[in-house]
């Protein structure tokens, strides 16, 4: 009887942890999505909401915001998790609905103040390709 419910708990605490990962890439690609509209809508202030060192995103500043009509639903989401950086990477990839190109962005999003935030200058170093090799990826969401 000690035995099954040992096995009954680690059971459930298995359970619990793969639903949080999938709770936390969820809650993570919603990041990412309202980084790329913030700044496919051309929205300077809400950029600045979601960087990590203020003043280190300056795109769209005094330029009039629009609406580009971007939906979460439009954008692939592949999300890796680095335990010993404790960081996320999020690669995006979608239709510029500014325009006729294909979008693929990288994103590193670091905590800070309780808090994951996009790191706009480690994001510009980032190869996908290592990053692939390097981590298990952690989600793929909207892939096809």
């Amino acid at each position: 009887m000690k035995r099954l419910f040992i096995s009954f708990i680690a059971i459930l605490a298995l359970l619990t942890g793969c639903n949080q990962s999938a709770s936390t890439s969820e809650d993570i690609s919603k990041l990412a999505y309202e980084w790329e509209k913030a700044n496919f809508n051309r929205d300077y202030d809400l950029q600045q909401k979601y960087i990590y060192k203020k003043g280190s995103y300056e795109a769209y500043k005094g330029d009039k915001k629009i609406n580009s009509g971007l939906k979460y639903e439009d954008i692939r989401y592949e999300i890796y998790f680095d335990e010993d950086l404790e960081q996320y990477y999020v690669f995006t990839d979608f239709k510029n609905p500014n325009g006729e190109n294909s979008v693929e962005d990288n994103i590193v999003l670091r905590k800070k103040d309780d808090e994951w935030k996009v790191d706009t200058s480690e994001s510009l170093d980032i190869v996908r390709e290592d990053i692939s090799e390097k981590l298990d990826r952690e989600a793929c969401i909207n892939c096809k």
